[in-house]
């Protein structure tokens, strides 16, 4: 028999089937409308049955606001996450920390875990949210998304208790180095031990976002502007075992900053010591064989190296494969005669942990050991826990030989300032994957990108290209006898020498962190704090100064392509109330006008080698004075060429109209030319000859002819004719 439909949507009716009618009235009655009032469901009496309840409480809920039932439907969804799996140990996690004597027991006296969740978040809101918050930070650090971990490279750091975080100086210095005006709020909370964690602790930073703002519709139809603060957050955790400090939050730069500040305030880390150690760790090696060398050390003599443990997660978190073997074993040799025929299978899942047995002899007293390190993919080891320096520096030293580690490395303010205007080229790139000749033609070393994490390695081309006799033709590129080599085979499979692979690797960009680095330059130049991304394409600046007015100012990418910009109009239409606005585009050579705002290219207010300086402000109050003059003092229509592509059209009382293409401009240069003398407009055939089309709709794609008819292009007598817009109406 099929399940019956809810009424309420998936979440809301596994609440009300799930938990008692009692229960889910106190958590409707806690719930505030809009406007602030609370629901106010039906009473249930003791003799009414649990049935009789949710029948009550099914006819009240369909009888409410459908702005409210979805609502209710997005907080029921975090109270079904917060009463199973980790979502549920997280909440016993909290609730065993916060609650005293009466509330535990009335939490413990709940009949399940879902109970549970529903009264805690409806008796605790604040605890169930530090709850949501460590169930956050939990997926973070194992999908290794919106993450960032650091070592902590000095011996005294160390912390008891939660007494020994002092929250509130913690939060005073997160609020001056993020440069926030609203006040930081932290939570502390102890984390026990874990089958693969520590015990660490957890500190929720939440923090006020840039200052943001929406036109809200008032029920009588009229609108006002409401402005707000969104709230952010950023869960830190420091496991003082491992030394390591991990940061969950959706900002790069929040991530830094605030793993920066708890290692000075609560750790006693020198505020001039060198940055925080970031490595990531990549067991990607390993697909391909557990063969490891002995490097030759200068101080030490690697006499061992083999894998001993290997996991590998089936297909999700719950279901793990792990195969360890003694030092006398060969991992390889195991795989392929136990799980021969899966080797291939289990490989293509990627390995989630390696352990290596390493034996050794210094070279300065004869002295032998054996240790151990094991190896998380994404941001853990436990080579950094080990107390001797010296098997701790050994062990880091193993694994960069390996290529199982790298530091990371922010770029300086010096190198961000330098490389500012290839980072505008790789910012405005269409895709999310580059090819290694464009950092070459650029003369950029792509590897201090990957130790800054704006790129990271992806893999090699196995088609590219070669000139043969003044031709450019494909070639397979095949690997090469030594690292960094590939061998060239022309089209008919015939050998086409040797080649450094250079040009073949292919890298991805890190967009959230690339756009950071961008914006952080931009901010740090023009001294702005109110940053807001609007959407992948446009970010808002906050107002700016220029001149004697106060302008919204903007950052847009991608403008050469035709959707992105209709994008970005989109959402400038959208804030029209804050007026003409200068928009920085990262594009070369991008419209003039984009609406009413002003657009100049971002390169050209950049030192004449691309790099960044102190961006002139006189000269941005100039052009955008300038061309908003040209807009706005039109006393008839005209077409403004930029390039042999690309135009303006500016007619009195409109707002500027781009043009595209060759076709474009040439329609409307005849149609301002029969606007001025005197005819007012043209035959369809006389005004497309030599177009190629038949019709004007045919030059433009269907957004900008929905935006350019009827309002700048419209019919003249009759069909067969064609004009400009009411506003220039000679005729």
């Amino acid at each position: 028999m099929a399940r019956r439909k809810s009424e309420f949507g998936p979440n809301l009716g596994s609440i009300l089937q799930g938990a008692p009618a009692a229960l889910v009235r106190q958590f409707l009655a806690s719930f505030k409308r809009p406007d602030d009032t609370l629901l106010a469901p039906p009473e249930i009496t003791e003799g009414t049955t649990d049935d009789q309840g949710k029948a009550a409480l099914s006819a009240y809920l369909r009888s409410e606001d459908k702005e409210i039932i979805g609502l209710l439907e997005g907080i029921a969804g975090a109270l079904l996450d917060m009463g199973q799996d980790k979502g549920a140990t997280s909440l016993e996690t909290v609730a065993g920390q916060r609650l005293q004597n009466v509330d535990y027991d009335q939490y413990e006296s709940q009949p399940d875990l879902l109970c549970k969740s529903i009264w805690m978040r409806t008796v605790f809101p604040m605890h169930f949210h530090d709850a949501q918050s460590f169930y956050a930070a939990r997926r973070y650090r194992e999908r290794r998304t919106y993450y960032t971990c650091c070592e902590v490279d000095f011996d005294h750091a160390s912390v008891a208790d939660t007494d020994g975080i002092p929250d509130e100086k913690l939060c005073d210095a997160v609020q001056e180095a993020l440069g926030l005006k609203g006040k930081v709020t932290a939570s502390v909370l102890e984390l026990p031990e874990t089958a693969n964690y520590p015990p660490s602790f957890m500190v929720a930073l939440r923090h006020p976002g840039p200052l943001s703002s929406i036109d809200n519709h008032r029920e009588e139809g009229g609108w006002t502007v409401h402005y707000y603060r969104p709230s952010h957050e950023a869960v830190l955790i420091y496991t003082p075992q491992l030394k390591k400090i991990e940061v969950a939050s959706a900002s790069s730069d929040v991530r830094e900053k605030t793993s920066k500040v708890f290692a000075e305030v609560v750790l006693g880390r020198p505020p001039s010591a060198k940055p925080l150690t970031r490595r990531e760790f990549n067991l990607e090696r390993f697909r391909s064989s557990f063969d490891l060398d002995c490097p030759d050390l200068e101080d030490v003599e690697i006499t061992m190296a083999a894998v001993v443990e290997a996991e590998v997660r089936l297909g999700s978190w719950g279901r793990r494969l792990n195969i360890k073997v003694t030092i006398k074993d060969k991992m390889e040799d195991v795989v392929r005669k136990y799980v021969s025929n899966s080797a291939n299978l289990i490989r293509s899942f990627g390995f989630t942990k390696i352990a290596i047995a390493i034996g050794y002899t210094r070279r300065s007293d004869g002295k032998e050991g054996t240790f151990r390190v094991s190896i998380s993919d994404g941001s853990s080891s436990d080579v950094q826990s080990m107390r001797d320096p010296f098997l701790r520096d050994l062990g880091f030293r193993l694994l960069e030989h390996w290529g199982l580690t790298q530091n990371l490395r922010t770029l300086t303010d010096q190198e961000r300032a330098q490389w500012f205007g290839f980072l505008l080229s790789l910012y405005d790139l269409p895709g999310d994957t580059v090819a290694g000749a464009f950092f070459n033609s650029a003369g950029v070393d792509p590897a201090r990108l990957v130790s800054a994490r704006l790129i990271a390695r992806k893999g090699r081309q196995v088609i590219g290209l070669a000139e043969d006799d003044d031709e450019v033709v494909e070639v397979e590129q095949q690997t090469g006898p030594e690292p960094g080599t590939v061998r060239q085979a022309g089209s008919f499979g015939e050998a086409d020498g040797l080649r450094l692979d250079t040009n073949a690797i292919e890298y991805g960009i890190d967009r959230a962190w690339l756009a950071e680095t961008i914006l952080k330059a931009i901010a740090g130049s023009l001294g702005i704090r109110n940053i807001e991304t609007i959407n992948e394409f446009l970010v808002s600046l906050g107002p700016m100064a220029l001149g004697e007015r106060k302008v919204p100012l903007y950052l847009a990418r991608r403008l050469a392509d035709l959707k992105a910009r209709e994008s970005v109009e989109t959402a400038l239409r959208s804030r029209h109330t804050a007026g003409p606005g200068l928009v920085l585009a990262v594009s070369d050579e991008p419209p003039q006008f984009l609406g009413p705002n002003v657009v100049i290219a971002l390169r050209d207010l950049l030192l004449n080698d691309g790099s960044l300086g102190d961006l002139d402000r006189e000269e941005m109050a100039r052009r955008f004075e300038a061309n908003r003059t040209l807009a706005t003092s039109a006393q008839v229509a005209q077409v403004v060429r930029h390039t042999p592509r690309s135009a303006t059209l500016i007619i009195p009382g409109l707002e500027p109209l781009t043009l595209d293409g060759v076709g474009q401009i040439q329609l409307f240069e005849s149609l301002v030319e029969a606007a001025t003398d005197g005819t007012g407009q043209r035959l369809t055939k006389v005004l497309m000859d030599g177009m190629g089309s038949d019709n004007p709709r045919q030059l433009f794609s269907s957004g900008a002819w929905a935006k350019a008819h009827p309002t700048y292009i419209r019919h003249g007598s009759s069909n067969r004719y064609w004009r400009l817009g009411e506003a220039t109406d000679t005729a």
